[in-house]
């Protein structure tokens, strides 16, 4: 087949050489800001940026792929990265809702003061230890999130993925429900008002560092998105902290105010003034962080002997893709018996967007999910006015979604093919 000149691969690359700057091709390639966070001797107490390298640690390290005396390594945090921010008025555990806001608009982040009750705490550490353990034993354990040490195959970071299946009180914190974390009703408000009532959950996971493990490069969970907004954050983190946490077992890394000032220069714009240092969260287990999108973040080194668990819930505005495709990852049994808020929040009720043959308009979904899973959902596919009877008549699952069921009593056409098939 001939087509126009115009519109040959060869006479556009011609065509658009002529252009300095074609559309926002600068922006979308910029790479911006993570360019900027690996540049080498720029930022304070980063040497080489906060990205980690391990031929940056020396071979005969006795962690290996790991310097843990070196104080100009963004994950060392002890020596002059402790002394930029000792007099700084940074988040402390709280139970002070307005405390709280201002330390997570200013800071990016918050701590709320006992979140868990020693029972809530109790139960959920106990839960994910058992869950962990048994996904090792059963040869099924995920490890990611960093490298592994040099002559590893695996990395010692285990992650627990999809907790919605793994436990009650994991669905009650995804529902903000006090029975599970009795701040619930904190948590949810300041999610709420930092990315909108209407918030989807992008992912529930467990995080646990073992001894040594390799440090991850800081980053912005935002960056999925990749905006940098000044005026607000378009994700939220709720961190569940499982236990007591500071530099000697790698809490979690966290650049204070950085979601300001990676977001001051703009979209696709690169840093040009020297982020100040990391530090590792110190907080005590039950503790529950609330930190925004923005903020430069990544999981510290675990020196100590014991494992370091935490919980890790996004949220995201509804008009993002969610990190889980829980519509698939969902057990049978926790759709059955979810309420419309934990449908909403799976993005099982869509408003517009995740929906399925056009039923996207707050129908649940739980009906195709189930004819999938039963390998019985037949979508739509080539139809005419010259269709047989028994093409017309098949059991699509459109038929059995609430949209469909709703409208067929008044398909303007539908005597005929009712008709025939009966």
């Amino acid at each position: 087949m001939s087509i126009p000149e115009e519109f040959t691969s060869q006479y556009i690359d011609h065509a658009s050489a002529e252009q300095e700057s074609p559309l926002y091709k600068a922006i979308v390639t910029s790479k911006e800001p993570y360019r900027s966070l690996a540049k080498q001797n720029f930022h304070q107490s980063a040497k080489y940026g906060y990205h980690h390298k391990i031929e940056h640690a020396p071979a005969d390290s006795p962690a290996p792929g790991l310097d843990l005396e070196n104080d100009d390594l963004y994950y060392n945090t002890e020596g002059a990265a402790a002394d930029y921010w000792r007099d700084a008025n940074l988040p402390k555990p709280s139970k002070n809702i307005n405390r709280l806001r201002q330390d997570l608009a200013e800071w990016g982040y918050c701590l709320i003061d006992q979140a868990l009750s020693d029972e809530q705490l109790t139960c959920m550490k106990q839960r994910i230890s058992d869950q962990a353990a048994g996904e090792r034993k059963a040869g099924i354990a995920s490890w990611m999130g960093t490298e592994p040490a040099p002559g590893d195959k695996l990395t010692t970071t285990q992650f627990v993925h999809c907790l919605i299946n793994k436990g009650q009180q994991f669905i009650d914190c995804v529902e903000h429900k006090t029975e599970g974390v009795q701040a619930a009703h904190v948590i949810e408000r300041l999610i709420s008002e930092s990315i909108g009532e209407r918030f989807l959950m992008s992912s529930f996971i467990a995080i646990i560092t073992n001894k040594y493990n390799l440090p991850q490069g800081l980053h912005q969970d935002q960056a999925i998105a990749p905006f940098q907004d000044t005026a607000a954050p378009y994700t939220c983190n709720t961190m569940f902290i499982l236990d007591d946490m500071g530099p000697h077992n790698g809490g979690t890394l966290v650049v204070p105010g950085s979601h300001k000032l990676l977001s001051a220069p703009g979209t696709g714009q690169p840093i040009t003034t020297p982020l100040p240092p990391a530090i590792n969260l110190t907080a005590p287990a039950g503790t529950v962080m609330i930190f925004e999108g923005r903020l430069l973040h990544g999981s510290g080194v675990n020196r100590s002997d014991d494992s370091r668990s935490v919980l890790v819930m996004n949220s995201i505005k509804p008009f993002m893709r969610q990190q889980e495709l829980h519509m698939f990852s969902a057990h049978t049994e926790t759709l059955k018996n979810a309420s419309d808020k934990l449908l909403y929040r799976l993005g099982a009720i869509p408003t517009g967007l995740g929906g399925i043959e056009g039923a996207w308009n707050g129908d649940h979904l739980v009906g195709q999910r189930l004819a999938l899973e039963q390998g019985q959902y037949l979508p739509v596919g080539e139809l005419s006015p010259d269709s047989t009877t028994e093409e017309l008549n098949q059991d699509f699952g459109y038929r059995h979604s609430e949209v469909g069921a709703r409208q067929a009593p008044d398909q303007p056409e539908r005597a005929t093919a009712k008709s025939t098939a009966s």
